[in-house]
């Protein structure tokens, strides 16, 4: 996993907009940290991220700010950047499990736990 991608400066000519549902997790420095959204720059179809992030040194006790590159994949809803589900799976008539599931895009993929030997755990991340 690569890392949010930092920019010095918003471009000349974008446009600012409050943020709503601020609470998110930025992957700064190889690991995720809990940030929040102050506000979006817009320019065309880049979105650009002002928000302050909890620093990786240990020892510092306050906040970083910075302006972001908006992926959906290093900055993330604070909801988790993984989390595990555990389902029941019925057998069909031929003996096979089967699910259906209809998920919307969130920018989440779901997959077999890798360190689980219970079929029926999946990992959302």
């Amino acid at each position: 996993m690569h890392d949010a991608r930092s920019l010095d400066h918003y471009p000349s000519g974008s446009h600012r907009i409050e943020a709503r549902d601020s609470w998110v997790w930025i992957h700064h420095r190889g690991a995720w940290r809990k940030g929040a959204i102050h506000c979006w720059y817009v320019h065309g179809d880049t979105w650009m991220a002002w928000m302050q992030h909890e620093d990786p040194a240990p020892d510092v006790p306050w906040s970083a700010w910075g302006l972001y590159l908006y992926d959906g994949v290093t900055i993330r809803r604070r909801h988790a950047p993984a989390a595990i589900a555990r389902i029941e799976v019925p057998m069909d008539g031929n003996g096979r499990e089967r699910v259906t599931a209809r998920l919307r895009d969130t920018g989440y993929s779901v997959e077999p736990h890798p360190t689980s030997s219970d079929q029926g755990t999946l990992l959302i991340c």
